[in-house]
């Protein structure tokens, strides 16, 4: 099954001293071809994270060098992008209903709507994402 892949999955994926790349990698490796979908918001963040000093541990990279970073893991065959499907609205409106607001809603209820507008899983490092109550979930910290 095909799974989208959190913000926080990819970027500890790409860093090699962030606390999770290990685990992170485990994971890739044991990835088929066209296993882990990419999209709009995942590459967003991404970059952000990768030009941001805080998040890289005061030494953020160029954003030439973010962009060379994403290519090479949208260019690996373990990777497909997805656009979103006329769903996403539907489940996006239903995910966010009756919620506090919180900072990370929008783009965690847009990832998990995306997953789920597709028929695939969604694999993250951050559990909170089965509050939204997804067919498939796969909470990389359990592997």
């Amino acid at each position: 099954m095909r799974t989208v892949a959190d913000v926080n999955v990819l970027f500890s994926l790409l860093v090699a001293g962030h606390p999770h790349h290990a685990e992170c990698w485990s994971w890739w490796e044991r990835q088929g071809e066209r296993a882990v979908v990419l999209c709009w918001p995942a590459r967003m963040g991404v970059l952000r994270l990768l030009t941001n000093a805080r998040a890289m541990g005061g030494t953020p990279v160029t954003p030439e060098q973010a962009l060379s970073a994403w290519d090479q893991l949208s260019d690996d065959p373990r990777t497909v992008w997805a656009e979103p499907t006329e769903g996403l609205d539907r489940l996006l409106r239903r995910f966010v209903a009756g919620r506090a607001p919180t900072p990370n809603l929008w783009s965690d209820a847009w990832l998990a709507a995306h997953a789920e507008s597709l028929g695939c899983s969604l694999t993250s490092l951050d559990a909170g994402f089965r509050s939204f109550g997804l067919k498939q979930f796969h909470w990389l910290r359990e592997s």
